[in-house]
């Protein structure tokens, strides 16, 4: 199975509800973010199995690295990833 690294500034709760609907599609799910997660968020992540959380200041360049070191793994922005990105949407 596949293994996804999403990257972006913070992780929120509609980024964790959007990966509640995939995470059976992966084997695991790295989170890399600039900002720990807060609140309602934190208390979601509890829940959820196979998901790792690593905060860092260069994200993009963290999790870019984290994709090629695995072999089987897809690379995507949280920002375009999931709910947030139809949220984003201007239709």
């Amino acid at each position: 199975m596949k293994i996804l690294i999403l990257y972006g500034f913070g992780i929120g709760v509609v980024d964790i509800r959007s990966i509640k609907k995939v995470i059976d599609r992966y084997e695991k799910v790295i989170v890399f973010t600039s900002k720990a997660p807060q609140g309602k968020a934190k208390e979601m992540l509890k829940e959820l199995h196979g998901v790792e959380i690593n905060e860092t200041l260069n994200f993009y360049k963290e999790a870019k690295k984290k994709a090629k070191e695995i072999k089987d793994s897809e690379l995507k922005d949280l920002g375009d990833f999931g709910d947030r990105a139809m949220m984003r949407d201007p239709c």
